[in-house]
């Protein structure tokens, strides 16, 4: 019986001696920091053909001189003021409240809070200046830049305008 055990202790010996040495070989490769990689902002850019011209500016990229400029591409129909709202419960509600007046349940815990969208300030913005401000006012950057899909955007504006009616 004495032997069995001895036999039994030499093999897990050998086994944790396998064990310790596969995990030290293993650490002895080359390590990630080491390998030759290309970060994104590395690359050059291929130049862009001579008179290209975007077709899907974003208006994010607007300074605020150029926001003050732009007008909604989406007219403040029945359809489009409904799909803002439902963009808007699911996008702004917790924040803005349902009055659009700051007061949302996860919005009374911010400082400074978050603004009333009926107020006069937001009214005597253009729309693209309440676009620019949607996306990266105080509290969204970058997150409402990044959330709200491009389709959402102009149904939105023309939801909030109808709280300062």
């Amino acid at each position: 019986m004495g032997s069995r055990i001895k036999l039994l202790c030499k093999l897990w010996a050998g086994l944790a001696a396998l064990c310790a040495l596969t995990v030290l070989c293993a650490s002895c490769g080359p390590r990630m920091r080491d390998q030759a990689s290309i970060l994104p902002f590395e690359q050059a850019m291929p130049p862009m053909p001579a008179g290209t011209v975007s077709t899907k500016g974003r208006m994010a990229t607007f300074t605020q001189t150029q926001a003050a400029l732009a007008s909604a591409p989406v007219a403040p129909t029945a359809r489009s003021i409904g799909d803002g709202k439902i963009f808007y419960r699911y996008y702004c509600l917790m924040c803005h409240g349902e009055k659009g007046d700051g007061n949302g349940p996860v919005g009374e815990s911010y400082v400074p809070k978050p603004a009333d969208l009926a107020s006069p300030k937001i009214a005597a913005m253009t729309d693209g200046q309440l676009y620019r401000a949607m996306l990266r006012g105080k509290g969204h950057d970058p997150v409402m830049n990044q959330t709200v899909r491009l389709e959402y955007r102009w149904p939105l504006v023309a939801y909030v305008r109808t709280f300062a009616k």
